[in-house]
């Protein structure tokens, strides 16, 4: 299977002298650029990316994020130039570029993957890890991720899931505080939890942790589209007219067999 061979690219072949990009077609897909053999940044349209998580939770201002990356020499990494402006800490820089690695990689684990390929030798890093990330590491970590997902009460795909709030969520937001009630006041029916992972400048990983959470104590629930109603109440007159589900349609079947890691 495509997760499988993607695992085994990243953590069983020789790419110990490979610098380049991973590039994975597929719904969210994704890339991961190498080098040297190690991770130094993931990105997926299915996740927010370092550049995301700075600016949407305020620890870099849109103005100081514009002249850092005007200013910086092409040869400089961004992330060097945010930390000898003092704009941001190098500890905490490594672990929102690390979050942001991880949350990219889930995207692309949970998604569908039609296949991958490798350009050797390119540097096109928009945030890099200053310090590289260990595949074997990031793959077990991701699998872990994907496996507590999908064991909930409530599976759901972060990314196709509409959700809406229950009478039982808007009541409680009165009473409800922090990350949770961020959450619910943006949960109105049309977003999936990667939208508001957006909106948000969070993880995906932990805003689709809480979802799942709300969804349990019937906080929110997911939102089925009016025409996909409508299709699965019309009248089939021929075989022809039977409604099909397509390959990949709910998500949660999307879940890729990733390599196992030690300790899981």
């Amino acid at each position: 299977m495509r997760g499988l061979e993607l695992a085994r690219t990243l953590t069983g072949a020789p790419l110990d002298q490979i610098s380049g990009t991973l590039l994975v077609a597929g719904d969210p897909g994704g890339s991961f650029q190498l080098r040297g053999g190690a991770i130094v940044e993931v990105v997926s349209p299915g996740a927010p990316g370092a550049e995301t998580l700075l600016l949407r939770s305020g620890r870099v201002s849109e103005a100081d994020w514009t002249s850092v990356t005007r200013s910086c020499p092409p040869e400089r990494p961004v992330g060097a130039e945010l930390v000898a402006r003092e704009l941001v800490g190098a500890a905490e820089l490594q672990l929102i570029c690390v979050a942001a690695a991880l949350d990219g990689a889930l995207a692309v684990g949970m998604g569908r993957i039609d296949g991958f390929s490798l350009e050797r030798d390119t540097h096109d890093c928009r945030l890099a890890a200053l310090r590289a990330i260990e595949p074997d590491w990031l793959v077990g970590e991701v699998e872990r991720r994907i496996r507590a997902l999908v064991s909930r009460r409530r599976p759901f795909s972060p990314f196709r899931t509409r959700l809406g709030r229950t009478e039982a969520g808007t009541a409680s937001l009165d009473t409800t505080a922090g990350e949770r009630r961020e959450i619910l006041l943006r949960v109105n029916g049309r977003r999936s939890a990667r939208d508001i992972a957006f909106l948000l400048g969070r993880s995906l990983y932990a805003v689709a942790v809480e979802v799942s959470r709300l969804l349990g104590d019937g906080l929110v629930e997911a939102v089925v589209p009016a025409r996909f109603k409508e299709s699965c109440v019309r009248p089939a007159t021929a075989a022809g007219d039977l409604p099909r589900r397509l390959p990949g349609a709910s998500g949660i079947t999307d879940v890729l067999p990733l390599r196992p890691a030690a300790g899981l």
